[in-house]
C-alpha cells in the first residue's frame, strides 16, 4: 500500500512539474529595432530591469509563449500591455520603455482578463469617436480633456489644445507630432496604439502634427530633399541607428522638452550642413555635420543638447 500511494505520489509530482514547464512562457527582449542587437530573454517576472542591465533599453521583442504583461515602469506600474506570442518589431506603443514584465497566465483571479477587456472595450467607444484616426487627451492615461483629430494639425494654439497633451490613442496611420508649429523642433512618429503617458517623451510639448507615410514623411510636405525622401536630421539613442529616434527639422534650442538631452548615440543628416552642441543654447563644444550616416558620435556621444541647421 505504502509503494503504491509513494509512485502515485511521484506520478502526480512529475504530471505537475511537466504541466508547469509545458505552460512556462518565453519573451525575448532587443536592444534595436527588428529583433536585432543586444538581447535578453527571461522566463519569469523581473520587476525592475535596472536589475538586469536593461531598463528603457528595449526596441522590439519576440513573445515566444505565454501571455505577458509589458511595463513602463517598474513593479509592474505606468502604462502596462498584454502581448500574446508573435514578434514586435518595434515598441513604439510603450516609447521604448520597458521597466518590468511579467508572465500573466490568467492568474490573480482573473484580473488581468478584466482589465484587458475593459481596455478593449474603451478602445471600441474611441473608434467610434465620429472616425476620429487620433485622440489627444490632456491628463496621462487617457483621461481629461480629449480633442479628435482627423488630419494635419499646423498648429494646435487655435484649437485650445497647445502643448496640452500628455497621453494619445491612435488608431489609424502613423503621425508626427512636433513641439512648435507647421512641424518644426524636435518631432516624434507614432504609430496605432495607447500611449498613456508621455512624460518621457513630449509630455505637454505637442503643437503641431500631421499624418506621414511609412518613409516618416508628411503627406503634405513638398520640401524633401532627397535622401528617400527624407529631409533634416535624424537622433537615434544607440550607436547604429538603434534604439529610440527623434527628427529635427528647424532649430531646437534644448533637447530637453523632447526627452532627449544627452541621450544621442548616432545620427543621420539628410541635408544641409548642421551644428550639434553639448549644451542647450547651442553653448559648449559644437560640432558641425554634413549629409551622411553617422553610426558612433565619438566625444559627443550622450552630449548633444541642442542642434541648429548653419546652412
Amino acid at each position: 500500500m505504502f509503494k503504491r500511494r509513494l509512485h502515485l505520489a511521484l506520478f502526480l509530482s512529475l504530471s505537475w512539474l511537466a504541466q508547469a514547464s509545458a505552460s512556462a512562457g518565453e519573451l525575448t527582449l532587443y536592444a534595436r529595432e527588428g529583433m536585432d542587437g543586444r538581447e535578453v530573454t527571461l522566463r519569469g517576472p523581473v520587476r525592475n530591469f535596472n536589475e538586469i542591465g536593461f531598463n528603457d533599453r528595449a526596441s522590439s521583442m519576440v513573445v515566444h509563449s505565454g501571455r505577458w504583461e509589458v511595463c513602463q515602469h517598474a513593479d509592474f506600474a505606468g502604462d502596462c500591455r498584454i502581448v500574446g506570442p508573435g514578434e514586435y518589431p518595434t515598441l513604439y506603443s510603450l516609447g521604448n520603455n520597458i521597466s518590468s514584465v511579467r508572465e500573466v497566465q490568467g492568474r490573480h483571479d482573473g484580473r488581468d482578463e478584466r482589465r484587458e477587456e475593459r481596455r478593449e472595450e474603451r478602445r471600441e467607444e474611441r473608434r467610434g469617436d465620429a472616425g476620429a484616426p487620433v485622440l489627444l487627451f490632456d491628463a496621462t492615461n487617457m483621461r481629461g480633456r480629449e480633442l479628435p483629430v482627423r488630419g494635419d494639425v499646423n498648429s494646435l494654439v487655435n484649437m485650445g489644445f497647445n502643448d496640452a497633451t500628455q497621453s494619445i490613442v491612435i488608431t489609424q496611420g502613423n503621425w508626427e507630432f512636433c513641439e512648435h508649429e507647421n512641424f518644426g523642433g524636435a518631432c516624434r512618429v507614432f504609430g496605432p496604439g495607447e500611449y498613456g503617458n508621455l512624460e518621457r517623451t513630449f509630455h505637454r510639448s505637442i503643437t503641431s502634427m500631421r499624418r506621414v507615410r511609412d518613409g516618416g514623411r508628411g503627406e503634405g510636405r513638398g520640401d524633401d530633399r532627397g535622401h528617400g525622401g527624407r529631409d533634416g536630421v535624424e537622433l537615434f539613442s544607440t550607436a547604429g541607428f538603434g534604439g529610440d529616434r527623434i527628427t529635427v527639422r528647424d532649430e531646437v534650442r534644448s533637447l530637453v522638452n523632447a526627452n532627449f538631452n544627452d541621450r544621442a548615440g548616432s545620427l543621420i543628416v539628410y541635408s544641409g550642413q548642421w551644428e550639434f552642441c553639448q549644451h542647450a543654447e547651442f553653448r559648449g563644444q559644437c560640432v558641425t555635420f554634413g549629409p551622411g550616416r553617422y553610426d558612433r558620435l565619438g566625444g559627443l556621444n550622450n552630449q548633444i543638447s541642442s542642434v541648429r541647421r548653419v546652412r
